[in-house]
């Protein structure tokens, strides 16, 4: 019998390779902040990018006075300069945390099912105002929630002017993807496959060869323009040295979400 060495993949080294390979190439998608005076820009990098256009879900654990008082300095900026930040247990290794992508302008996202693991969470988000960019938060509450396609929807009680936008096309061998988590190096992969989850019709889970690392679950999945492909999901653990890193994100039927968000203001 042959033997052989398997390893872990997702590692930040892992993240930072795939990043310089990928990330070099920019976003194309426009984007429009205070600091740029309402000019719309482009160019950005995929962090940068997806900093701006995802959100970070905690437990309500991590909410107490200290936490607030941190988050308070970063909205102080001066104007004209761009600097979100804020310190947090979770940065060190905690537990309870995952990321979001907002999809419309008045706070749902979409996010992992298993991110959602406490009875009370909050999601920070990157919003502005007519001065200036601050991270701000809110409680979340479930809309929807599938735990064996690993898929939830969740509104936010905040206003989120920067969301994104379903890519409708198909994805090909070529296609360029990004992803990562709110506070963690993001990666660049590419397109492997899409499968439909057994059981699950209006579920595809979409095969990417991007690392992941903790707090990944649940972040934006997107293309060069900045277009949403669904959101991360799981990692491959270990695998034969020399093979791929791989992740999967999954995306519901768009009909189905704008069904469920339709539904969601209805009864509000």
């Amino acid at each position: 019998m042959n033997s052989c060495v398997v390893m872990p993949t997702n590692t930040h080294w892992d993240q930072k390779r795939s990043l310089a390979k990928y990330d070099s190439i920019g976003i194309d998608a426009p984007v429009t902040l205070p600091e740029l005076e309402e000019n719309t820009d482009t160019g950005f990098s995929a962090a940068d990018y997806l900093t701006l256009h995802s959100g970070l879900i905690v437990s309500g654990e991590y909410i107490n006075e200290d936490f607030k008082k941190k988050l308070a300095t970063s909205r102080d900026a001066k104007e004209g300069v761009l600097e979100l930040g804020f310190s947090v247990p979770i940065a060190k290794g905690g537990s309870g945390f995952g990321s979001c992508a907002p999809i419309t302008r008045d706070g749902y996202f979409l996010t992992a099912a298993h991110v959602l693991s406490h009875d009370e969470s909050f999601v920070l988000y990157a919003t502005s105002n007519s001065r200036e960019t601050y991270i701000d938060y809110a409680r979340v509450r479930e809309v929807y929630r599938n735990n064996e396609a690993d898929f939830a929807i969740v509104k936010a009680e905040m206003a989120t002017p920067r969301y994104l936008k379903y890519r409708t096309a198909p994805l090909t061998q070529e296609t360029t993807l990004f992803a990562g988590g709110w506070m963690h190096e993001k990666g660049g992969g590419l397109f492997e496959d899409s499968i439909t989850i057994p059981g699950q019709s209006e579920f595809r889970k979409i095969v990417t060869t991007l690392p992941m690392i903790k707090g990944d679950s649940g972040s934006p999945l997107i293309d060069q323009e900045g277009l949403l492909c669904g959101v991360l999901s799981t990692m491959r653990l270990g695998v034969i040295v020399k093979m791929k890193p791989k992740s999967a994100a999954v995306m519901m039927d768009l009909g189905q979400i704008n069904k469920l968000i339709a539904e969601d203001r209805a009864k509000r």
